[in-house]
């Protein structure tokens, strides 16, 4: 669905936003010893961030909101020697990080589990409206997990490169489905039954585990990319449908989940047999179909820059100029001249 820039919150407003909920005591971190949290400005929504620091170097982040409006959040992140480990268990969104390594452009949905790696670089999120969103988060220093002092060597490719300094390239990794165990891991973190230092090698014990787990699905993801996905005849007829789906409908594209169902896929199959036949996301897809239309519409002079953004998908010519000029290197405006 082309975004509502009209009921849209951006970055600055919700910035404004905070910022004044801070101010007058609406909002504010909250300490239990080693926890802390926070609830959502009301105007913005309802729901809490929660922070557990676990061990110097190990967190844990568990986030549970609600927005009433839509919100569009652009900014640049520094997210340090940090491997994150997601688990998203309700609510679907995008992010976009411009120029890392795999998945630049992406959907987030229910029941997914991944793990990146940005340094440093650009985000841009964006969040629907009364949707309820939570999400499970592991943030461990690369240092942590070179403590542990073992070879590397049998781990998966990715992460051997990145423990042992040998690649810094900023990565977004969408793995399976969150298995059985994970989810059983999940609920015992979400559900606790101790309390004091007894909670804290609890919930420890059941972080490693899930990155443990995380790490086995993606050495077996791996190895099934290494030997070649292998899809059925009519696995491969349905991408392809889908590929014309995301071609005819620029202007109003179907939602990743709403696409899967269009084609008889799950959205899992339908990511990653659209990587392995097209070699780019589903929303990168889309974003290369816009901006190819793009320029073939600013050839026709008649056509304001206004109208060419609302044809390809783009309510606000601004947002619509920002992502021709990171595709092709100029303005819409310098391009048509």
């Amino acid at each position: 669905m082309p975004l509502d820039a009209a009921k849209m919150i951006d970055k600055t407003k919700y910035d404004a936003i905070l910022e004044e909920a801070y101010e007058c005591g609406e909002v504010s971190w909250q300490w239990n010893d080693f926890e802390r949290w926070q609830s959502i400005p009301k105007q913005l929504g309802q729901g809490e961030v929660r922070v557990i620091n676990l061990h110097p170097g190990l967190s844990i982040g568990i986030d549970t909101y609600e927005y009433w409006r839509p919100l569009l959040l652009d900014y640049d992140c520094i997210g340090g020697d940090v491997l994150l480990s997601n688990f998203y268990l309700a609510g679907d969104r995008r992010i976009i990080n411009p120029g890392i390594q795999f998945e630049e452009d992406r959907s987030e949905t229910t029941g997914e589990t991944c793990l990146c790696y940005i340094k440093q670089g650009r985000s841009i999120e964006y969040f629907p409206a009364e949707q309820t969103l939570k999400s499970v988060g592991i943030r461990i220093d690369l240092e942590r997990l070179r403590s542990f002092g073992m070879s590397w060597d049998n781990t998966p490719s990715l992460l051997q490169l990145l423990i042992e300094g040998k690649s810094v390239t900023n990565f977004h990794q969408t793995l399976n489905q969150s298995t059985p165990a994970m989810q059983q891991a999940i609920q015992q973190i979400l559900n606790c039954p101790y309390q004091g230092v007894f909670k804290r090698i609890y919930l420890e014990s059941k972080v490693l585990e899930l990155l443990v787990l995380q790490f086995e699905q993606l050495q077996g993801q791996q190895k099934t990319s290494s030997t070649q996905l292998k899809f059925r005849t009519a696995d491969i007829e349905r991408l392809h449908l889908a590929k014309a789906i995301v071609q005819q409908e620029l202007e109003h594209p179907p939602t990743l989940i709403d696409l899967a169902r269009l084609v008889g896929l799950n959205d899992f199959k339908l990511k990653q047999g659209f990587r392995h036949l097209f070699g780019t996301t589903v929303f990168g897809y889309l974003h290369t179909c816009r901006m190819l239309q793009a320029q073939q519409l600013l050839s026709d002079r008649s056509l304001g820059i206004a109208e060419v953004a609302q044809r390809v998908g783009y309510t606000s010519p601004s947002r619509f100029c920002q992502a021709f000029k990171r595709h092709t290197g100029m303005t819409p405006s310098n391009y048509r001249r």
